[in-house]
């Protein structure tokens, strides 16, 4: 049977509408909707069209709810409904407000031990429950827990998430397990699960719960080589790393527990979850600590203030921003790095460590950015500071709490065409063989990726608007294993490409050719009919003045660009409609400039012009949000 692809807009069942696609994977996309009647906002998880006819993945895929259904624990995400529709089969499960503990390490590097035990204790009890049920979840890693706030006790809440693959212990008739076959991730699995020809129970679970505590610690996985395979021998025969041996210090008595997680016998760990959850109780007992230390992971005080429709903070007014571009602007005049988180000065003895990991308490409290002195400009402020030689250090906010008001159109300063710059940048004496730039932030490394159209658009734009000569010179710079798709013009357009790539690419050029990191949303607008134009032409082709419909229809398309982000819409009630994009920390200001651009041109052919778009939040290089209000 030939199955619809699900699209923002459509109606599952007839209860569910469809609104933006909020995540996804190899096996399907989960999408935000709302029940139609009860105008509850759930999410659904569909398995790809094309593997809906596969029985037994079809199987497995319901085997989720099942499970989820037979332990019914608070711990777990609740799953509610499910059924096969025009698009396939589906799960709805409640929607949570919040992000992934992956997500979170990807921000942080490492959380504070509070944290990391108020991780752990919920996802032990919902393990508890899943083993009395006789399930084993197989699958325990970052990205399948997560933080949630609840605003009906105000704090933060840990979810465990996607009962996909778990192993229901006393299923009867034919197993989906079959002798062998290795399921779960390389860095969690347990060794009986890395051998593949053992009989698995809880304890499994309990191995790679012991796994996820060392990495929330510590930032590193304890059993981490570059293949898969290496990874799974690794598990299988190498000795358990301390956590002293990563550069951290705990209690003792921790250390004891997560060193018994990952004993390599299953005889020799804890024989239950409940055992284990105990010994944390002991050993970390404050638990009003444990819930305020997730409560700053996702910021519980702005999601309460958010909840109640007032501002986040004290301190968040409803007036305009400083012009954040303006500031990019001065900090590449003036010599400062590019889209870094905005930046505080502090004395050079509060510095501790040049890793690109945190390694103090997460969230930290940052101390209020440098502004300008009344009478002064902004870039005055930056000019200052710059002869200051104070310390650098990224300021780390997970939820930006400023909002700015209507802006209005800015008015953009004279760029540079490829007319005035070619004879530039033939008169110029010879350049240094490298030009310094921003490296790719180490915590985004090898996981994030963008589709071939995004890195064929970036590089023709360069080409057409400032001469290949000026192009030739940014592939030039750029890290052999990334040069060479460009050199040869070979990007292909169904391939993913790593992010980093594109960073480096995008840096360079800002630096070489650019020199004004707001022409990247005058090169985003320029592929819409350019390099774009194929897969932005179902928007286009059917003109219509619904602003919310015409975003919805688009986040289908933007969102497949790339591997990141939570893309949904809302409309106020004055009529202005809001794009939010989280889980977008690894973009860069420039590719964030680019993407609204390439969103606000998209819009106005749409819609037939007058569309106007302003950056509400996240106008800047590595935080988890981007807002924009789009006016018509």
């Amino acid at each position: 049977m030939a199955y619809r692809p699900p699209t923002p807009g459509l109606l599952v069942d007839g209860k569910y509408r469809l609104a933006e696609r909020i995540g996804g994977g190899g096996m399907g996309d989960v999408f935000r909707a709302e029940h139609v009647l009860a105008g509850r906002s759930v999410a659904i998880k569909f398995l790809h069209p094309e593997l809906a006819d596969n029985r037994e993945l079809s199987t497995r895929f319901f085997q989720e709810a099942q499970a989820v259904n037979r332990i019914r624990h608070p711990n777990i995400v609740d799953v509610i409904d499910a059924g096969v529709g025009d698009q396939g089969p589906y799960i709805v499960m409640e929607h949570l407000d919040g992000e992934s503990l992956g997500m979170a390490l990807a921000r942080f590097g490492r959380l504070e031990v509070d944290a990391a035990v108020g991780v752990a204790i919920p996802v032990l009890e919902a393990l508890d429950a899943a083993h009395r049920a006789g399930i084993v979840h197989r699958d325990l890693k970052p990205e399948n827990i997560f933080i949630a706030f609840d605003p009906g006790r105000n704090q933060a809440v840990v979810r465990l998430l996607d009962f996909g693959i778990a192993k229901m212990l006393d299923a009867e008739g034919p197993s989906l397990t079959r002798t062998g076959v290795v399921f779960g991730t390389p860095d969690y699995l347990s060794p009986e699960q890395a051998m593949g020809d053992q009989p698995i129970d809880g304890r499994s679970d309990l191995f790679s719960l012991g796994v996820l505590m060392y990495e929330v610690l510590t930032g590193n996985r304890p059993f981490r080589a570059p293949t898969a395979v290496a990874t799974a021998y690794r598990v299988v025969n190498a000795e358990v790393p301390r956590l002293a041996a990563a550069g951290v210090t705990v209690d003792a008595k921790l250390e004891a527990i997560i060193h018994k997680l990952l004993n390599k016998e299953p005889g020799k760990r804890f024989q239950l979850a409940s055992d284990v959850v105990r010994e944390l109780e002991r050993a970390i007992p404050e638990a009003g600590r444990r819930a305020a230390a997730l409560g700053r992971i996702i910021n519980v005080q702005r999601r309460m203030a958010l909840s109640q429709g007032t501002n986040a903070s004290p301190g968040a007014v409803n007036a305009p921003e400083p012009d954040r571009l303006s500031s990019s602007r001065d900090r590449l005049r003036h010599g400062f790095p590019l889209d870094i988180p905005q930046m505080v000065r502090v004395p050079p003895a509060a510095v501790l460590s040049t890793s690109p990991r945190q390694s103090d308490s997460v969230p930290p409290r940052a101390p209020e950015p440098v502004r300008a002195a009344p009478g002064a400009s902004l870039s005055d402020a930056l000019r200052a500071r710059n002869e200051a030689a104070a310390v650098q250090i990224p300021r780390v906010d997970p939820l930006p709490t400023m909002r700015s008001a209507d802006l209005g159109l800015r008015v953009a300063e004279p760029t540079m065409r490829s007319a005035d710059i070619s004879p530039r940048i033939k008169a110029a004496t010879r350049r240094p063989n490298t030009t310094p730039v921003r490296p790719f932030p180490a915590r985004f490394r090898n996981q994030y990726q963008v589709r071939g159209p995004v890195l064929r658009s970036v590089d023709r734009s360069i080409v057409e608007e400032y001469g290949k000569g000026a192009r030739d010179e940014v592939v030039t710079q750029m890290p052999g294993q990334y040069a060479e798709d460009f050199r040869q013009d070979s990007i292909n357009a169904m391939v993913p490409y790593d992010l980093e790539a594109l960073d480096v690419y995008m840096e360079l050029a800002t630096s070489l050719v650019l020199r004004d990191l707001e022409r990247w949303r005058d090169l985003g607008r320029t592929a819409v009919m350019g390099e774009l134009h194929s897969l932005v032409r179902p928007l286009i082709s059917r003109p219509s003045n619904d602003v919310t419909g015409i975003i919805r229809r688009g986040i289908n398309t933007w969102s497949r660009l790339f591997t990141f982000g939570s893309w949904r819409v809302a409309t106020g009630p004055t009529g202005r409609v809001s794009l939010h994009i989280g889980d977008f920390d690894p973009a860069s200001l420039a590719l964030r400039l680019w993407l609204v651009g390439m969103v606000e041109e998209t819009t106005r052919k749409a819609a037939g012009g007058g569309v106007r778009v302003t950056i509400t939040a996240g106008e800047i290089g590595f935080t988890s949000d981007l807002a924009c209000e789009i006016v018509l």
